[in-house]
């Protein structure tokens, strides 16, 4: 006699659950961040390989990527190929000086942050210095391709000589500590003293001071006075690709700054 096949039992309960199971809905995908090209001048270290943003840049930018629901694909170059990226709508920058020529090509932000110039001697060779005529007749370590701002542009090659290399501010630290250059040019967030600027100077450069020998007899000093106070850091896009972005960017450094601590 031949076994019977056991029977499957399914209740009402589960046959209605597994109908639903069934015909529900597959869950929706959330929707991934707009991704928005930024160009951003390159820092580099002693291999001339680029070095991360450096930390309080970095927290600035994670602040509008938040209040923007994007994320921003950066795109470090030597400052200026990312000037001519900017200039010819390629993508928004971040970081580059305000200049007339620039004003007419590029719609700048509002103040994302604040800089001051300082300038960096070696201890043992400091000057006074109250004006950029002070700077007469002096050697001074820029990075090539960048701005520093009107008066500083306008003194290059006649007020002071330039010694311009790539953006590694240990290669221009090092140049000056073997004297190959008087002076070094520093922004540094408004926020820290002179005082401070020094330390962070001098700390960064200990472990790299032994691979210069004896010329290393001495330390860094930075001069009390910068250069420029309240230097503006901004965000900017060339005018005939601005669809709104530099608005939107402005009511969310507006939100931010609310935020942030008197």
């Amino acid at each position: 006699m031949p076994t019977s096949l056991p029977t499957l039992r399914i209740s009402l309960p589960g046959m209605l659950l597994a109908a639903l199971l069934c015909c529900a809905p597959a869950p929706r995908a959330t929707a991934a961040p707009q991704t928005v090209p930024l160009l951003i001048g390159d820092t580099l270290d002693e291999q001339g390989k680029p070095k991360p943003i450096n930390p309080i840049k970095r927290k600035l930018l994670n602040e509008v990527e938040r209040e923007l629901g994007i994320v921003f694909e950066l795109r470090m170059y030597p400052w200026a190929r990312a000037e001519r990226y900017a200039l010819d709508g390629t993508a928004l920058i971040f970081g580059l000086p305000k200049s007339a020529d620039r004003l007419r090509a590029l719609r700048y932000s509002e103040v994302a942050a604040y800089n001051k110039l300082w300038i960096v001697t070696r201890s043992d060779a400091t000057f006074r210095f109250n004006t950029i005529e002070d700077l007469r007749g002096k050697s001074v370590g820029l990075v090539r391709g960048y701005d520093y701002g009107e008066e500083v542009e306008r003194a290059r090659g006649t007020i002071f000589r330039t010694d311009e290399n790539i953006a590694s501010r240990s290669t221009r630290l090092t140049r000056l500590m073997l004297k190959r250059v008087d002076a070094v040019l520093l922004f540094q967030p408004s926020t820290q003293t002179a005082a401070e600027v020094e330390t962070e100077v001098n700390t960064y450069m200990a472990p790299r001071l032994a691979g210069i020998g004896a010329a290393a007899n001495t330390g860094y000093s930075v001069l009390p006075k910068p250069i420029a106070t309240d230097a503006g850091v901004f965000f900017a896009i060339a005018r005939n690709k601005d669809t709104a972005m530099i608005d939107r960017i402005n009511a969310a450094l507006a939100r931010i700054h609310q935020r942030a601590p008197n």
